[in-house]
């Protein structure tokens, strides 16, 4: 592996574990509207979220659309008629306060922020991202952090990137590293920067997305050795 001097992580799904604070949420929300709370509806509100925010990611929709369709679209299934942007908001205050992390991340940056510049490249909502890092401990390990919902576009466009690199006061992507567990907004986006990427791929998925992946690594500990 090459050096580098900057590290630009990903938060859900790299440092914090989302699928845990994402079923949390759709918990509460489908108790409140006398939806059972089963396995299966929450994997189907897993996928077509995902979804939604995959067409945000290619550009076809915005993100008050994502935040407002996606449960407009998931309780219409059950012959349920909700205001999106209402159930957004119960499903949030949850979300705002479960920030769990991913087994190793303390370790990891514990032994990267003396000898890397740390930021944070994350999708979402600031307010939710803010919340969520501060809970987590987190906020205090970057030099920067910098949430898509502030910069008006999100990874894995080039326009998210270059709202970074004016953020951070540089340029220089030679000396930058992504690492996310995203193909299709993290690596895409390290991609379109010019950025090398590290897909952090715990479930040994394919790489389907047509993009190019400089390294990989299947736990944190990996990932850590890598950059030492």
């Amino acid at each position: 592996m090459k050096k580098y001097q900057v590290l630009l992580f990903d938060v859900d799904g790299t440092l914090l574990d989302f699928d845990k604070a994402e079923r949390i949420g759709i918990e509460r929300v489908l108790i409140h509207f006398g939806v059972p709370a089963t396995g299966e509806n929450i994997q189907k509100y897993h996928h077509l979220n995902k979804s939604y925010w995959q067409k945000l990611e290619r550009g076809e929709i915005t993100r008050e659309q994502v935040l407002s369709l996606r449960f407009e679209d998931f309780f219409s299934d059950f012959g349920i008629k909700v205001n999106g942007a209402e159930v957004d908001g119960l499903y949030r205050q949850t979300l705002n306060e479960s920030a769990f992390l991913l087994d190793g991340v303390m370790d990891l940056l514990g032994g990267l922020k003396e000898r890397y510049e740390l930021h944070i490249v994350t999708n979402g909502v600031a307010e939710t991202q803010y919340k969520r890092l501060a809970a987590a401990g987190l906020d205090k390990l970057f030099k920067g952090i910098y949430v898509s919902e502030e910069s008006g576009f999100q990874k894995p466009q080039q326009e998210y990137f270059d709202y970074c690199f004016k953020k951070m006061g540089r340029n220089d992507v030679e000396n930058m590293l992504i690492i996310g567990d995203s193909l299709t907004s993290d690596i895409r986006g390290g991609n379109n920067a010019g950025i090398d990427t590290l897909w952090y791929n715990p479930h040994h998925q394919e790489n389907m997305a047509g993009v190019h992946v400089d390294y990989e690594a299947d736990t944190l500990e990996k990932i850590g050795e890598m950059l030492s």
